[in-house]
């Protein structure tokens, strides 16, 4: 529905030249999620990107505050970007429907985005130095249509209904939400041969048709012919996976520092695959990190990481979840959980999220997902969650093996 602008008055602090005069563009900590955008006739907008495909519905909320100007200024409600139209389309075909707001009657310094939240998440949020300044509020929902019209129907409403008391007692991860097939395209899983049964280990990453990432420790002292890997696995019930494909190690790999101690520094392995993969909707590499991207000064990225893991009920589960959570600095880590230090070192980075979601036991060897220039890239492995009884304490962080920080072995050891 969309929220008619409510225009708010201020008092002028200097003159007001209009639009003919360039624009100071404000800096924030959104990331991806947000960029001041000039259009063809000049008019500066500003544009809202999910940070993951297949969102079939996108309830925006976000904040912005402003010096005034002796005029009546306001963010405008937001719409789909470039137009509606072309948001659903990108929606169905799994992609990334945008939104967008426009600045109206602001002098020569744009609105500063303080806040964003999408879908009930906070991503990001920042106190403006400036005091005193009012805040200017944005609100909009966008919902396929077509999804919305199919809901209307009594038994599809009866199958989501079913569908979302199910995930109570079967999600994949400690919170989160259950990922749509081929939305990380790059996940798989890790199997060991138990004689008669093949047993679910841990979570690896495509990165080429030969090479997946996981965990050192998933695969130290371990015979690579007793390995397998499932690419394009989603249903884990299901043997054989349409789409998907069952293939055997050939060999597997570990730093030379890494010798099986639980300390996560070198926390990084690389299985070989037996045969190449064949790329397909269901299957695709994700980028690696380069040096070339650099280290964040502060961190604060918003990341994701999937897989199948227990859930908060130490519930194995079916389908695979993807959480949110955001990096944190060293010196946060260290400080808020100081009985980990022993664990936290130079080439391990944290992660959380503020609701207790994250990565648990059955999620070693995932990624961390950070999103560089429009792609989804490597930043880290999952190796360590603190316990809580039988399942993980997500109060704080999980701790990773820093991708970026072993970028001269992993590509020295990766087969094309």
């Amino acid at each position: 529905m969309a929220i008619a602008p409510v225009p708010l008055l201020f008092v002028c602090l200097g003159l007001c030249l209009g639009t003919a005069l360039a624009q100071t563009v404000p800096s924030h900590n959104c990331g991806d999620l947000f960029t001041y955008m000039r259009r063809g006739d000049g008019s500066i907008i500003g544009v809202f990107t999910p940070l993951q495909d297949g969102l079939t519905s996108l309830d925006w909320s976000v904040v912005f505050t402003a010096h005034g100007t002796s005029q009546a200024h306001t963010v405008s409600s937001m719409g789909g970007y470039p137009d509606k139209q072309q948001a659903f389309e990108k929606m169905r075909s799994g992609g990334r429907g945008q939104a967008f707001v426009s600045f109206q009657n602001y002098g020569n310094e744009l609105p500063k985005l303080i806040k964003v939240e999408l879908n009930g998440h906070v991503y990001c949020s920042a106190s403006d130095s400036r005091e005193h300044l009012p805040a200017l509020a944005a609100i909009h929902s966008l919902i396929d249509p077509e999804r919305e019209r199919r809901l209307q129907s009594p038994h599809e409403l009866i199958r989501t209904l079913r569908s979302a008391a199910w995930k109570g007692f079967a999600a994949a991860q400690a919170g989160g939400e259950v990922i749509t097939r081929g939305r990380f395209p790059w996940l798989g899983a890790l199997y060991e041969d138990n004689g008669p049964t093949l047993k679910y280990s841990c979570v690896v990453s495509l990165v080429s048709k030969r090479t997946v990432i996981t965990a050192a420790h998933c695969i130290h002292g371990k015979k690579a012919l007793d390995l397998w890997v499932y690419v394009g696995r989603h249903d884990r019930n299901t043997h054989p996976e349409s789409g998907a494909t069952l293939i055997r190690a050939s060999s597997t790999r570990t730093p030379s520092q890494y010798d099986g101690n639980p300390v996560p520094d070198s926390d990084v392995g690389i299985v070989v695959l037996d045969t190449e993969v064949e790329y397909t909707n269901y299957v695709r590499p994700i980028c690696l990190w380069t040096s070339r991207m650099g280290l964040p000064a502060n961190e604060g990225d918003m990341g994701a990481v999937a897989g199948w893991g227990l859930d908060e009920n130490a519930v194995e589960t079916r389908y695979p979840k993807a959480v949110n959570v955001r990096v944190v600095t060293r010196e946060q880590c260290l400080s808020d959980m100081k009985r980990a230090e022993d664990f936290i070192t130079p080439n391990t980075l944290c992660a959380g999220n503020s609701n207790a979601h994250g990565p648990c036991l059955g999620d070693s060897g995932g990624g961390l997902m950070i999103m560089r220039n429009g792609r989804w890239t490597l930043r880290a492995i999952v190796a360590l969650a603190p316990r809580k009884g039988l399942i993980c304490d997500l109060r704080k962080y999980v701790i990773y093996c820093d991708v970026a920080k072993h970028l001269t072995w992993i590509e020295s050891n990766i087969v094309q």
